[in-house]
C-alpha cells in the first residue's frame, strides 16, 4: 500500500482527507505515476513532471482528462492546505480509481553522500517500458532486496549485453577523458534531472555521448553520478568494490554547482508567480 502522509490528499478533483485512505489500498488493474520533489512549497519542473505524466497515460491508454492549470492548481492547493515546505508529492493515475494526487514518504540522501559519495552495486536486470512510469511491485521488490543485501544506496542496472544502462530509481551519468556518458533516451527512464542536466551540459560545453558502458570498463572511468527526483545530482563513491573519486572530479563538480543555481533560479521564479 501507498504510504500516504500529510493530513489531505486529492482524488481526482475532491479534497480528502488522509483520515480514510482506503482507496490507496484498491490500485488495481493498470497504475502510472509521477513523483514531484517539492522544496520550499514549490514543486520543482512541475511543467516537465506534467508532461511526462501525460505522455505515460497516453502510451498506456489511461484516461487523464485534466488540463495542465487544473493539475497544476490541485497541487499547489495541496501544498497550501498541509503547509508543506520540502516533500515528494506523488500522482498515481489508476484506471478505475481515477487521480490521485498525495504526499508521500520522502527520504532524501544525507548531505555527506554529496560531498564524499555513495555506494551502488550491480545488477542484472532491465526495467521494461523504461520510457513509462508503470507501478510494478515485483520490480521494485528485486531492487529493494538487492540494495538491503548489498548496503547500497542505488543498484545500477545490467542489461544482457553487459551493460551498465540506468539506476533502479534514477539515471545514470559516467565521466571519462571530460565527456558525460548516459545510456541512449530510448533505452531508459527520461527523467526530468536527466533532462536539466543535459541541459546544463550543453550550457557548460561539456561534450556527452549517449551509449552505455560495459560493465569490464567501469575500472578506466573518471567518476559517475546519478540523478533523480529525490537525488538531484548525487556522486558516486563506490560501483561494488571499484572506488571512484567522483566528488573531485572537475566536470561533476561543476554539474552539480549550476544544478544548485538552477533550482534556486527556479524557486524564486515560481514564488514570484503565484
Amino acid at each position: 500500500m501507498e504510504q500516504v502522509e500529510q493530513a489531505f490528499y486529492f482524488i481526482n478533483n475532491d479534497l480528502k482527507s488522509t483520515a480514510d485512505a482506503r482507496v490507496f489500498s484498491q490500485l488495481d488493474g493498470k497504475n502510472i505515476y509521477e513523483v514531484i520533489r517539492v522544496q520550499q512549497s514549490i514543486p520543482l519542473f512541475l511543467e516537465d513532471h506534467l508532461d511526462r505524466f501525460k505522455k505515460s497515460a497516453a502510451a498506456t491508454g489511461l484516461n487523464l482528462t485534466d488540463f495542465d492549470k487544473a493539475l497544476t492548481d490541485r497541487i499547489y492547493q495541496l501544498i497550501s492546505v498541509n503547509q508543506v515546505s520540502n516533500q515528494n508529492i506523488k500522482m498515481i493515475l489508476n484506471q478505475s480509481a481515477g487521480l490521485l494526487i498525495f504526499f508521500t514518504r520522502s527520504i532524501y540522501p544525507p548531505q555527506d553522500y554529496y560531498i564524499n559519495g555513495m555506494h551502488t552495486t550491480l545488477l542484472k536486470l532491465e526495467r521494461p517500458d523504461p520510457n513509462i512510469k508503470i507501478l510494478r511491485k515485483e520490480y521494485q521488490q528485486v531492487v529493494l532486496d538487492e540494495r538491503e543485501k548489498q548496503h547500497a544506496y542505488e543498484v545500477l542496472l545490467v542489461d544482457q549485453q553487459d551493460h551498465v544502462t540506468e539506476g533502479s530509481r534514477s539515471n545514470l551519468f559516467i565521466v571519462h577523458n571530460k565527456k558525460i556518458y548516459t545510456s541512449p533516451a530510448n533505452n531508459v527512464l527520461l527523467g526530468i534531472i536527466r533532462k536539466k542536466t543535459l541541459l546544463l551540459c550543453n550550457i557548460l560545453g561539456i561534450d556527452v555521448v549517449e551509449e552505455t558502458i560495459p560493465v569490464k570498463k567501469l575500472n578506466e572511468i573518471d567518476g559517475a553520478f546519478i540523478t533523480g527526483t529525490g537525488n538531484n545530482i548525487l556522486p558516486i563513491r563506490s560501483i561494488g568494490d571499484r572506488v571512484l573519486n567522483s566528488t573531485k572530479d572537475p566536470v561533476i563538480q561543476a554539474l552539480m554547482i549550476e544544478y544548485d543555481q538552477l533550482v534556486e533560479t527556479y524557486i524564486k521564479e515560481h514564488k514570484l508567480t503565484r
